[in-house]
């Protein structure tokens, strides 16, 4: 009978430190595990804020980073312009971008896209 006073005791503890989020792992104990993982990239901002930049539903490329740098992060946001036949893509690594275009924070948009590099700091 004191065993299971023990038994019962350990579960309670384990109930209240993952707020009652318990399953059942094997051999019947409690088990606090999180759900999947749906993010395989996390890509920062400017300021350090982290995002999910690529989920676990896109195909998968080779990562990497190409020469030169990308351009300045804008403060703000030009009027929108509609000059280009397709919008921004979307990228967690230069690899994900064609040619020389790096995968670039954009303000704006707020998220990483593909930029043409900047020259400028290949010549400074």
């Amino acid at each position: 009978m004191k065993g299971l006073g023990i038994i019962l005791c350990l579960v309670l503890a384990v109930v209240s430190v993952h707020g009652g989020s318990v399953g059942v792992g094997p051999i019947g104990f409690p088990s606090a595990t999180a759900p999947p993982a749906t993010c395989r990239r996390w890509c920062r901002t400017p300021e350090d804020a982290v995002y999910c930049c690529e989920d676990k539903y896109e195909p998968e490329a080779p990562v990497g980073t190409k020469p030169l740098d990308c351009p300045d992060v804008r403060d703000t946001c030009p009027p929108v312009r509609t000059l280009q036949e397709q919008g921004p893509v979307r990228c967690s690594s230069d690899f994900k971008c064609g040619g020389f275009d790096k995968c670039c924070f954009d303000r704006c948009l707020g998220e990483h896209v593909c930029k043409p590099p900047s020259f400028y700091s290949f010549f400074s």
